[in-house]
């Protein structure tokens, strides 16, 4: 994807976000001067290390809560309120026990007002999308973690979302499943014109996945770094082993090292998963 030619979808500007203890009259800065644009139709990860306010910023940016000054837009309207047509994919999954596969898909859509035959409709497409159609009668407990975060995935995208929003949802998950997941995604991603904002502590996972990494500097958080990750499309697992990929991983720990507060760099912090 050609980013660069891209307008606009997401600007947040000199955006700050203080908790105040009102029992221990102490204050907490979790965002400070973070400035970041998402482009339109792109697939943006923040990688940093915990704490440095990657999760805040999600929550900033659906209106859950505002942010103590600054300025956070969408199409050029402040966020003020939770966006009707957002999508959240959490790591803990959030299905509803008590619902079978379906009709946890459905959700959303009986939340537009959508009747019940559409909603029908819709939900199976999307699973047929993940592949889970087949369980669709199935209920969470049912299934295993790969397939719930699945299922997780169908209900956001089935609300028809201009903006997804997506908090580590792989972190729970063990490696060979995470990569087959993160190639699922990338495959419904690139089919649609949705705007990706994806949370992570795994290099590897922000540049495969991404159109841009923005590194963000240890709490409070800011955008230290945006590394564009020029590297072809449709792709497979092959990349990862890629000279450019590697080079692209290479620079983004030595951004994200710098950060660390000379803390000893152990192996976990170059590989899938760390932070």
């Amino acid at each position: 994807m050609n980013t660069a030619a891209l307008r606009e979808k997401i600007v947040a500007h000199d955006l700050s976000l203080t908790y105040v203890n009102a029992q221990t009259d102490t204050r907490h800065t979790v965002l400070k001067r973070f400035d970041l644009a998402v482009r339109e139709g792109e697939f943006l990860s923040l990688l940093g290390p915990s704490g440095c306010g990657k999760s805040t910023f999600l929550n900033v940016l659906a209106g859950l809560m505002p942010p103590t000054s600054g300025d956070i837009r969408v199409d050029g309207a402040p966020v003020s309120t939770v966006r009707q047509k957002l999508g959240f994919v959490f790591q803990g999954y959030a299905l509803f026990p008590w619902r079978t596969v379906r009709r946890n898909v459905e959700a959303g859509l009986e939340i537009r007002g959508m009747k019940a035959a559409a909603r029908r409709s819709e939900a199976e497409r999307f699973l047929r999308l993940v592949g889970l159609l087949d369980f669709a009668d199935h209920y969470p407990h049912q299934l295993s973690g790969g397939m719930r975060q699945r299922v997780a995935i169908a209900r956001a995208l089935a609300y028809g979302p201009e903006i997804l929003l997506m908090d580590e949802p792989f972190g729970a998950l063990d490696a060979q499943t995470r990569e087959l997941l993160q190639q699922e995604l990338l495959a419904i991603w690139e089919h649609s014109a949705t705007t990706v904002v994806f949370v992570t502590h795994s290099i590897d996972e922000a540049i495969f996945l991404s159109d841009r990494v923005a590194i963000l500097g240890r709490g409070p958080g800011r955008v230290k770094e945006i590394i564009d990750v020029d590297l072809p499309r449709p792709r497979d697992a092959a990349l990862r082993h890629s000279p450019a990929f590697v080079a692209l991983r290479q620079r983004a720990w030595e951004s994200l090292s710098a950060e660390l507060d000379a803390q000893p760099q152990t192996p976990a912090l170059s590989g899938a998963q760390h932070g």
